[in-house]
């Protein structure tokens, strides 16, 4: 049941205040799902940041690169049939028997209108941010990334603030003028756009075991049989391919040490859960293997779990123990993301005092250790192939037994 708003109109200027009873919960290990995860608990229906993932056969892998961009990204994600926003999000709500309606526009206005609705309604908004814009996450004005979500549950038009609930352990406030900013950027290749979405759900979701087998065929099939060899076990194929052509694809040292720090976050600190979604969808198969009473998708799980492994060893092999600015680079966004998710924003000082030497670092990595990147990445394309064939056994037979 959604808890009920405050308003307050303030003459002559008919500003507005409102602000949800809201209880929040950090933890979250991606910013969508667990947005989810809390928005859905407002309106009365509890379910795992896992099984969100899972019964939107939301786990995936996408090697991408085009000239125009300065060097490949990779994602974990699976887009194939939702990749408008609200995504994933959209498709574990109709799964659930429940619906959506979203908004896209430039207009800051109708934007703001759309918010205000949804808050005067009694539900937290869902919303789409340019993490640019956005101080808790302490990235930098450049680093424009406008698909972050989180929840705002409250707005103060009297006193510009804005209160928030994203992933870490408290919610914070900004000011309104701010969110405006944050949601509106159409810096490419993500912009924000003001996209946001509100749900409606039936009294009773439609039951897990009635979603969960189609749910896990649907994201066997999307691994297995891509539209395209850069995405899938395909693409983790393609990627093992492409990292002996890094030196040709990406010339400028600094962008090379950039773009492996950018994979090492996608994979472990990213909001992937760590090893980029697998050990969330391990998650997600133990808690079907409970629901469904079916020991093959618990041992899919354990099959997951040591994937994961696998994935946590790429990760750690693009900034190696034996390279000491790389290896420092990777220990510094390990800790900020440990200290973020435990701490949440009353550490931001400490984590932004960690991310100042970021950049004497990649600069120390360019100069002599990024020479020897064909050495080092070499037992990282093993471990792609190893990590591919494994995937493709475990997802064909999990295809085969539902």
């Amino acid at each position: 049941m959604a808890s009920k708003s405050s308003t307050a109109q303030s003459d002559p200027e008919k500003l507005q205040r409102v602000v949800l009873d809201f209880s929040h919960s950090g933890g979250g290990k991606n910013c969508q799902t667990s947005a989810m995860v809390r928005l859905m608990h407002h309106l009365g229906h509890d379910i795992s940041e896992p099984m969100l993932l899972g019964i939107s056969a939301g786990m995936g892998f996408v090697y991408w690169f085009m000239k125009m961009m300065p060097y490949p990204v990779i994602g974990g994600m699976n887009r194939a049939d939702c990749r408008k926003f609200p995504g994933i999000l959209g498709k574990a709500a109709r799964r659930l028997g429940g619906d959506f309606e979203s908004i896209l526009t430039k207009s800051q206005a109708k934007a703001h209108a759309f918010l205000m609705e949804t808050l005067s309604a009694g539900q937290p908004g869902l919303v789409c941010v340019d993490i640019a814009y956005l101080d808790h996450l302490s990235t930098g004005d450049d680093d424009h990334f406008g698909e972050h979500n989180f929840l705002v549950y409250g707005v103060d038009e009297v006193q510009d603030l804005v209160y928030i609930s994203d992933r870490f352990p408290s919610t914070l406030t900004m000011s309104l003028k701010r969110l405006k900013q944050a949601r509106a950027s159409e810096f490419k290749p993500f912009p924000a756009m003001n996209q946001m979405v509100r749900f409606t759900f039936p009294k009773t979701l439609t039951p897990l075991k009635e979603i969960i087998p189609a749910a896990i065929r649907e994201n066997a099939e999307a691994l297995l049989n891509p539209p395209i060899a850069n995405i899938g076990v395909k693409g983790i194929l393609k990627w093992s391919l492409e990292l002996s052509r890094y030196p040709k694809l990406i010339p400028d040292p600094k962008a090379l040490v950039h773009a492996l720090m950018m994979h090492y976050i996608y994979i472990e600190t990213g909001g992937s859960g760590g090893a980029i979604f697998r050990r969330i969808y391990s998650d997600f198969l133990r808690e079907a293997a409970d629901a469904m009473d079916d020991n093959t998708l618990s041992r899919a799980s354990d099959d997951y779990l040591a994937i994961s492994e696998m994935w946590i060893e790429v990760a750690n092999g693009l900034l190696p123990d034996e390279y000491p600015a790389l290896c420092e680079l990777r220990r510094i966004q390990w800790e900020s993301n440990r200290i973020m998710e435990t701490e949440g924003v009353t550490a931001l000082e400490r984590v932004r005092k960690l991310s100042a030497r970021v950049p004497c670092l990649a600069e120390e990595a360019a100069k002599s250790e990024s020479t020897h990147f064909v050495e080092f990445i070499r037992p990282v394309k093993e471990l792609l192939e190893r990590i591919h064939d494994r995937e493709f056994e475990v997802m064909t037979q999990l295809a085969k037994h539902l």
